[in-house]
């Protein structure tokens, strides 16, 4: 049986193998990280033995797959022409670093919509920097655009507009398709009704109708502070949260989903918060009781 494989987004505060070794206290399947400061423009660069040294480490501990996550900063779909220009730079600079890593994806939120801004054509300037971003990093990692919850304008609030942006840029020839990153606690709070298993039917026909079932890569397994479509961010330890343990477990137990791999993005103080989320998800995936 099929099962799928849990992890979660790992500090490398003291060093890329710190995230290993938190991976392995914490019983992680697969993983995801930034690769630099999420809320800084400066980066150093990845030095080649560090990289390759965290590469053999984390597939030693079998974390599989491996995602790099994009740091807050970049808006890709700005019309401060700077802030653009270092959006997609920032982006093409973060496919590189992920390829270095040996990591299978890239995540990056497409960006956020001024007031005055049409969704069109904001969307449009998305797809843009992403093919400015993608012709400057060649490479072998898979980018995923991740569902947002829709609060101060984000785009990619619905699978229609990812499915625009992927359709777009897969165009682009000789690249690994780009690919879709499903956030639990962002549908949910951008009205996708999660909480029966009609409502769950709906939501992956509506996926498979749009983007494609086939473009999901990645499972964000987080819950909500938030009640469903009140557009706000705001994540909780996995089954104590407005989503709920019944719920996510007949979404891990889910045969279109079960191959995926689910990171938890949880609230943590210590390894005791994450040990108890992931006691929680192994329990779902093995008997699916809330």
């Amino acid at each position: 049986m099929t099962v799928m494989r849990l992890g979660f987004h790992l500090s490398i505060g003291g060093g890329l193998l710190k995230a290993v070794e938190q991976g392995l206290r914490t019983g992680c399947e697969c993983a995801q990280i930034f690769s630099r400061n999420p809320r800084s423009w400066q980066s150093k660069p990845l030095a080649h033995a560090d990289a390759r040294e965290f590469d053999q480490a984390r597939r030693r501990a079998g974390l599989e797959p491996l995602a790099v996550h994009l740091p807050y900063l970049p808006n890709l779909a700005s019309l401060d022409e700077e802030l653009y220009l270092k959006s997609w730079q920032s982006l093409a600079e973060e496919m590189s670093r992920a390829d270095l890593l040996g990591a299978d994806y890239v995540v990056a939120h497409p960006g956020h919509a001024a007031r005055d801004q049409n969704r069109g054509p904001a969307l449009d300037r998305v797809a843009q920097a992403i093919e400015l971003a993608l012709e400057k990093s060649p490479g072998t990692v898979t980018l995923l655009l991740e569902t947002t919850s829709g609060q101060r304008g984000e785009l990619g609030e619905n699978f229609g507009e990812l499915a625009y942006l992927i359709g777009r840029v897969n165009q682009v020839p000789n690249r690994p398709p780009l690919g879709l990153c499903f956030d639990t606690a962002h549908i949910w709070a951008a009205g996708y009704d999660l909480s029966t298993s009609a409502g769950l039917e709906k939501t992956l026909a509506e996926l498979d109708r749009t983007a494609g079932l086939s473009a999901l890569h990645l499972i964000h397994l987080n819950d909500s502070l938030v009640e469903c479509g009140a557009r706000r961010d705001r994540h909780s330890a996995v089954g104590l949260g407005r989503i709920g343990a019944r719920n996510l477990a007949r979404l891990v137990r889910h045969p279109q989903l079960a191959h995926l791999a689910g990171v938890m993005e949880t609230p943590r103080t210590s390894d005791a918060d994450d040990l108890a989320n992931m006691r929680r998800a192994k329990k779902w995936r093995r008997s699916g009781i809330g």
